[in-house]
């Protein structure tokens, strides 16, 4: 929110709040799931970069009751339709990829979408609270989805009630959060230096567009003045240390280095880092049902090569492969991938050494194999494929 009128702001999500207490049994901090700050990470990411189609006929006509109170995200006006990246900013907002919220018809911000919601609201001092109907998430919503919090509604004047823990600002780590009681609250991702100004770069979702960005959820930055005045530094009670804890990768006993994996336990993709740490450089991401070489491996890392570079996936993110289900090339630096099974046909993309590809089919004379590979599904001529297993 970074807004300068705290007591408006304060008393609009506290309205929101109350009104939640009476509605929602209450699921305290020691019933809830831990979870790792990689996962964290990834859940934030995939809601910071989610893809989705606006449409505004079906998801830009507010309620005539509330339209007052209602001023629609920068990135929707003038348009008709169009495909949106991240989830939009709704004051009183908790809909995430697998949280809605209160009294919502719907499931979560997609099922949302699908279903008509009016989507996004940045008018943050009506002081009305969430606005009935309408979908997307807020600053402290977002930080509640981000940890996979199920309760209802925190707001950053209730941040230290149960989930988080209050922390020195020197001791702030990747996935901690800085919270500003009545005004807003971010994600910590780390520290640094943007156009020559002090600060830490941040997830979270926010109307503010100093830095650039959507009105919503993204990548963002917060001043070291803006942090001196008021932030307070906290970390979730149910975190766990991704280091200290390789066994919380349900596939650490069963993946070995020099076998491959696939990227399955994740929405979209899975992080991938310089070093074996969270810490570390994001170098990428890789996506979801990628086939990956798995080099080495250090405390639930495992060490891969991606595109051409070397780095590291956590662990919990990897599942084994079957047998006889995918290909990589064999005598060859590049295959083409064809719309048909003929040389003459259409090359849709191409199968690149390190990369591995799924095997859905062959042709009637057993000469190609129809594969998958990047999101593209083609024919690859097979004597220049071999099976990993």
């Amino acid at each position: 929110m970074k807004k300068t009128k705290y007591i408006l702001l304060a008393l609009g999500f506290t309205f929101t709040f109350s009104f939640s207490l009476f509605s929602y049994k209450n699921v305290y901090a020691a019933t809830q799931t831990q979870i790792s700050r990689s996962s964290a990470e990834s859940r934030a990411i995939n809601m910071m970069d989610l893809k989705w189609t606006y449409n505004r006929s079906k998801n830009g006509v507010p309620n005539v009751n509330y339209s007052s109170f209602i001023t629609q995200p920068n990135q929707l006006q003038n348009i008709d339709s169009g495909v949106i990246t991240g989830i939009p900013y709704n004051w009183g907002g908790q809909d995430g990829l697998d949280s809605h919220s209160y009294s919502a018809n719907w499931s979560n911000f997609l099922d949302a979408v699908d279903k008509g919601a009016y989507i996004g609201n940045v008018n943050t001092e009506a002081g009305y609270g969430l606005i009935p109907g309408t979908a997307g998430i807020d600053c402290s919503g977002f930080v509640q989805a981000v940890f996979n919090i199920n309760d209802s509604k925190i707001s950053t004047s209730t941040m230290f009630n149960a989930y988080f823990t209050k922390i020195s600002t020197s001791d702030l780590k990747h996935m901690d959060i800085l919270d500003r009681p009545g005004d807003h609250v971010v994600i910590f991702d780390k520290w640094g230096t943007l156009n020559g100004i002090n600060g830490a770069f941040t997830y979270e979702s926010t109307p503010d567009q100093v830095f650039g960005g959507i009105q919503g959820t993204k990548r963002y930055f917060i001043t070291m003045d803006d942090i001196n005045n008021g932030y307070v530094a906290g970390r979730y009670v149910n975190i766990i240390e991704d280091s200290a804890t390789p066994t919380q990768s349900p596939n650490s006993t069963t993946l070995n280095s020099g076998s491959y994996a696939k990227v399955s336990n994740v929405n979209y993709y899975a992080n991938f880092r310089a070093n074996p740490t969270t810490s570390s450089a994001l170098i990428g991401t890789v996506p979801k049902n990628t086939v990956v070489y798995l080099i080495s491996s250090n405390s639930g890392w495992f060490q891969i090569n991606y595109n051409g570079q070397i780095g590291w996936i956590w662990g919990n993110t990897l599942s084994s492969i079957p047998a006889s289900k995918y290909v990589a090339l064999n005598n060859a630096y590049m295959l083409n991938v064809r719309t048909t099974p003929d040389a003459a046909s259409t090359i849709l993309g191409t199968l690149n050494q390190n990369q591995y590809a799924e095997v859905l089919d062959s042709s009637s004379n057993a000469e190609w194999y129809k594969i998958s590979i990047n999101g593209i599904q083609g024919w690859a001529y097979k004597s220049y494929l071999k099976y990993i297993y």
